[in-house]
């Protein structure tokens, strides 16, 4: 018995500069990803992006030149890659109707940052090839159509363009995209007919369009 403690002490004083050695090496990965800056083409190309919006509300000044794109307002990077994966731009609060209640309107005015989002949409976000989900509903898009080169992000799989007040025709190349899960294009002035059967995504489970 005394001997089978003394091996199994011996094991453990064996294996334990091993054991030091693999926790320090998972310490050193874990640290390595939460600390992982963005890619130095996607950050030019989301600043290309900000400067042809118009942003009265300053949400985008965390959008500078020479920061961690990572860690800006409404971005998602990969935790080990650094790509830009997500883009969450939607307003926080979209204007209410006209008719709405007292409490709705005064929620609106009490937001910091209820200003959405306008001007030009660049195509500099083409940059972005590992970009899976867009959402940039409720802003002010007002008078521009949906951009025809969205129907070239092909790693898409949510895109949310509800309530952004583009006009127009719908672009018929976003059928491309073919790994899109969710889509609403809802409350737009938009023009023409495309349905479901239009789009070649096999998963597409989520379809709103009026």
């Amino acid at each position: 018995m005394a001997g089978t403690i003394a091996t199994m002490k011996s094991i453990t004083i064996t294996l334990f500069p091993f054991l030091i050695v693999i926790l320090a090496i998972c310490f050193s990965f874990c640290d390595a990803n939460s600390n992982v800056l963005c890619i130095e083409s996607e950050r030019k190309a989301l600043l290309k992006f900000k400067n042809d919006l118009v942003d009265p509300s300053n949400r985008l000044s965390s959008w500078v030149e020479g920061g961690d794109c990572c860690k800006w307002l409404g971005v998602v990077c990969h935790n080990s890659t650094g790509h830009i994966n997500q883009l969450h731009l939607a307003a926080p609060l979209s204007v209410p109707h006209f008719d709405a209640p007292v409490g709705e309107w005064e929620a609106y005015h009490r937001s910091k940052n209820n200003s959405p989002l306008g001007g030009k949409i660049n195509p500099s976000l083409l940059e972005l090839k590992h970009l899976s989900s867009l959402d940039l509903s409720n802003n002010n898009f007002s008078g521009i159509q949906i951009p025809k080169f969205f129907g070239l992000l092909e790693s898409l799989t949510y895109l949310n363009l509800s309530q952004a007040r583009f006009r127009g025709a719908i672009p018929h190349n976003l059928g491309n995209l073919s790994k899109l899960q969710y889509l609403d294009l809802g409350c737009n002035q938009l023009e023409g007919v495309v349905s479901e059967s239009h789009f070649q995504a096999r998963f597409l489970n989520s379809f709103v369009i009026h």
